[in-house]
């Protein structure tokens, strides 16, 4: 029971509710330069809903892009400032403790800063939040025909480059695409992929989605 099975991608809330929290996230770490930062633009908010956890490895919680599927669950988490258990509901096992949240906030290239208070899955109606709903998608026209292989290694690349962000992806040949998993589409992620991949080549699905500007 304690074993990781497997490791699932990232789902929309309803889904991560049915989980028990194994829901979905990323790893924490680095940037396009390897220095274990992905930098961003700190006034963009974001919102999603997520598995938040803390295990006693840590000195903090962390969103979870992807979660084993074990108990107590497990996963490597991107860090949260601001975060606290005693504010919210939560299940607790051998001292790990998580819970399915609606998040929001702003990420620094570090870590995730909470600007709101986080909302507990079993306490708010998703229908309240569409924008949150889980979306195919959006493919264009890509500006060149790449291979699946081709593609593949676009996904495997942002994925080296952004481990804090990227946690998956596949070539969609149908499409001519390489779909990225991510837990949030920084500024930065958004520009290496334009600028290092044809047009069209690279479709985000994030987990967390901007929603406006501090301030």
């Amino acid at each position: 029971m304690n074993a990781i099975r497997r490791w699932h991608r990232l789902l929309p809330a309803a889904a991560l509710f049915a989980l028990a929290a194994c829901g979905q996230g990323t790893d924490s770490g680095g940037a396009g330069d390897g220095s274990g930062i992905a930098t961003a633009d700190e006034d963009t908010v974001y919102q999603g809903s997520i598995t938040v956890l803390q295990d006693p490895a840590r000195d903090g919680a962390g969103l979870c892009a992807v979660v084993a599927e074990s108990y107590p669950p497990q996963c490597e988490g991107l860090p949260v400032t601001g975060w606290d258990w005693d504010a919210v509901p939560h299940e607790e096992a051998n001292g790990v403790r998580w819970g399915v949240y609606i998040v929001t906030g702003t990420f620094d290239g570090k870590a995730f800063t909470l600007t709101e208070e986080a909302l507990s899955i079993e306490e708010v109606d998703m229908a309240d939040y569409p924008h949150l709903q889980y979306t195919e998608p959006e493919f264009g026209d890509p500006a060149e025909d790449l291979s699946a292989a081709e593609l593949e290694a676009i996904a495997d690349e942002l994925a080296d480059r952004f481990p804090a962000l990227v946690f998956g992806g596949y070539a969609d040949e149908e499409h001519g695409a390489a779909v990225v998993d991510t837990l949030l589409v920084s500024p930065e992620l958004e520009a290496y992929a334009a600028e290092h991949y044809p047009e069209d080549t690279v479709v985000f699905s994030a987990g967390l989605k901007p929603i406006g500007q501090q301030g």
